[in-house]
């Protein structure tokens, strides 16, 4: 069985400042400060040559200097979140999707839907061309504010199909716009094939079941063949190399305070648990998993997410699915 993941400390929003980087090869611990980029024990990416950003497999030069694509999506039936490199799944009540496309492209995303506050806490550091559909003054102006280049439906109806309201789009007309800050910073430390997850508390499940509060619970079953987490029930049947359950704080913000209409917004900023489950380990069978914490000080810096021991855990190179979940939320699984 799977340990709950307990609350977390209260996150806070933070203003955008200028990014902070380091090396690629630098490595953090559960004290090091802002800016830091976590690297596992297999430094920056598990092969040589030139690698994709946010998966850390192998590419050509060419596509490992993309910049980063971001769409907002909602709504039951999602549409080519399995294409992505990254994905945010925002459990908000319905859940949103962050998906952020670089190493590869996907023809028809969506549905597009509107942005909220978390969406520039948790793109700034990527600086990509972001798509969404509408969303409040203050909520555009929130994302206007941090680094993303700003792709959506009311400036740029063109690149999207459908009409406003539900619309499509496609990630290559989005990078075809010509305005690009250049590719995205490595966000996850990679492992060498032999390599762990975590230094300390790695166990060995074969399926993880989230329940969070007010939810529908979902599903993830370990795919030996692929070397996936699949997710086969509550929510797109996606696969991902790694999954995180990451709890944060939510708050409620208003999209009509005349209507007095509320929705709930994920604070990505701050500190709390985690639990990050990913490929076999050598000398294991089933996937593996880890608990432990995350801490992003600022939008400007990426996340970094430790193991039970403080040491930085190492991810099986390929796509992540991040699930921000509220406190409460539990896991259960085998």
């Amino acid at each position: 069985m799977l340990t709950a993941l307990a609350g977390c400390s209260a996150a806070t929003d933070a203003a955008p400042a200028p990014a902070q980087t380091r090396p690629p090869s630098a490595t953090a611990s559960a004290g090091d400060g802002a800016g830091a980029t976590a690297t596992g024990s297999g430094g920056s990416a598990a092969v040589s040559g030139s690698v994709a950003p946010l998966t850390g497999l192998s590419v050509t030069a060419a596509i490992a200097q993309r910049p980063a694509v971001a769409v907002a999506v909602a709504g039951s039936a999602p549409v080519g979140l399995g294409s992505a490199d990254l994905v945010f799944a925002e459990l908000a009540g319905p859940v949103r999707y962050l998906a952020i496309f670089q190493s590869a492209e996907a023809s028809t995303v969506g549905p597009v839907t509107s942005t909220r506050p978390t969406d520039g806490q948790a793109l700034s550091v990527l600086h990509p061309l972001t798509s969404y559909d509408g969303g409040t003054t203050s909520f555009v102006s929130v994302l206007d504010a941090t680094k993303i280049i700003d792709d959506g439906y009311a400036r740029h109806a063109s690149l999207y199909s459908g009409g406003s309201g539900d619309p499509t789009v496609s990630t290559a007309a989005l990078a075809a716009t010509g305005r690009s800050d250049g590719p995205p910073p490595e966000l996850f430390g990679y492992r060498q094939p032999g390599d762990s997850l975590a230094s300390a508390g790695e166990t060995h499940p074969t399926s993880v079941r989230v329940e969070a509060p007010g939810e529908p619970a979902e599903q993830w079953n370990f795919d030996a063949g692929t070397d996936r987490w699949v997710q086969t029930a509550g929510g797109p049947r996606v696969s991902a190399a790694n999954l995180v359950v990451q709890i944060v704080s939510f708050k409620t913000v208003y999209i009509s305070r005349k209507l007095n209409q509320t929705a709930h917004s994920a604070l990505f900023t701050g500190k709390g648990a985690v639990t990050v489950f990913s490929g076999t380990a050598a000398g294991g069978s089933g996937g593996t998993g880890a608990a432990g914490s995350w801490s992003k000080p600022g939008i400007a810096a990426v996340t970094n997410y430790f193991d039970a021991a403080g040491q930085p855990m190492s991810f099986e190179p390929g796509p992540t699915w991040v699930v921000l979940a509220p406190a409460g939320t539990h896991l259960a699984g085998g």
